[in-house]
């Protein structure tokens, strides 16, 4: 007999998750590893670092899931824990260097996906150039409004940002 794979809401997802369903722990991690991997991977060469960020996101996540409140969104809610994360972890290896980093400074180099066919190679290169030219904060804000999808609600959040401000930072980006 076939099993049949029934799929949840985010928010359907995330009350078994805090119920204590090892079940949905194990599809959220599955779901959003990836993206979590590559978006970490634009603050960090280290993808260890990167890797050891999420384990601990996964990590307290499930030690803390009876205290967690209700969310209709669980991409946005990983992302900002992940980003403080990374954060935390970065400042850490920064005060041990004697220098001070700001949540607001995190670098944020990304560039556009290699395997494009030789057409597109000018403009890419074109987009490249025009995103070099942006603030990390605004090529953040970019990739994760147009790359992962956020809404600019998600994005308010995710970046500690005013609605107003999150579009006024895509508008000039």
């Amino acid at each position: 007999m076939e099993k049949k794979q029934i799929i949840l809401s985010d928010k359907e997802l995330w009350i078994d998750f805090i119920s204590g369903k090892n079940n949905a722990f194990k599809t959220i991690y599955e779901k959003y590893y990836p993206e979590l991997f590559k978006y970490g991977c634009y603050f960090s060469n280290d993808e260890d670092l990167v890797k050891d960020c999420i384990q601990d996101l996964f990590i307290n996540l499930y030690n803390y899931r009876l205290k967690l409140k209700l969310t209709n969104k669980i991409k946005p809610y990983l992302i900002a824990s992940f980003k403080r994360n990374i954060f935390n972890k970065l400042r850490l290896e920064s005060e041990k260097k004697k220098r001070q980093l700001s949540i607001d400074s995190l670098s944020f180099d990304y560039s556009f996906p290699e395997d494009t066919s030789e057409n597109d190679d000018n403009k890419i290169a074109l987009l490249q150039n025009a995103m070099n030219e942006l603030t990390a904060r605004q090529r953040e804000a970019i990739y994760l409004k147009y790359v992962t999808g956020l809404s600019y609600d998600e994005l308010s959040a995710v970046m500690n940002l005013s609605y107003q401000a999150s579009r006024n930072l895509i508008h000039h980006g």
